[in-house]
């Protein structure tokens, strides 16, 4: 359950900075390292955990996917 929790928090990050407005964009950022970190608090440390950076990595590309989909064309 902490795995499936852990990669969720990890695909969910990139999208929360980046769908957030430009000048609130620092403090999605603080947001969601306060979530990690609160994770890493109570539960297990999730640098160390393959969870963590495997939905890191879905999730910016995913965000690389959506734009490159979603671009306007010329």
């Amino acid at each position: 359950m902490n795995t499936v929790l852990l990669l969720l928090i990890a695909i969910i990050f990139p999208w929360a900075v980046h769908l957030a407005p430009p000048r609130q964009r620092p403090l999605a950022l603080v947001g969601m390292v306060a979530v990690v970190m609160l994770f890493g608090i109570f539960v297990s440390n999730p640098l160390t955990s393959w969870a963590f950076w495997a939905g890191i990595v879905v999730g910016v590309a995913s965000i690389v996917g959506a734009s490159v989909l979603l671009a306007p064309k010329r």
